[in-house]
């Protein structure tokens, strides 16, 4: 059974992990369409959430792209 993912704020995200740092996540969201990353981040209202666990496993995947 697949687990729910719990969305995070740019802020939360920015105080639980390091990398990508504040400024990176707001360009990878400004740039998703383009880089692939759109399942990463989803819309609530005007605010713009995370999905820690989507965005890391797709950063992991491309850097094992060989």
């Amino acid at each position: 059974m697949k687990q729910l993912e719990i969305p995070m704020t740019l802020q939360e995200f920015a105080k639980t992990y390091k990398t990508p740092s504040f400024s990176a996540l707001r360009d990878l969201i400004h740039n998703r369409h383009l880089n692939g990353l759109e399942v990463a981040f989803i819309k609530v209202g005007a605010r713009r959430m995370v999905l820690p666990d989507t965005l890391f496993r797709i950063m992991r995947d491309r850097g094992n792209e060989k």
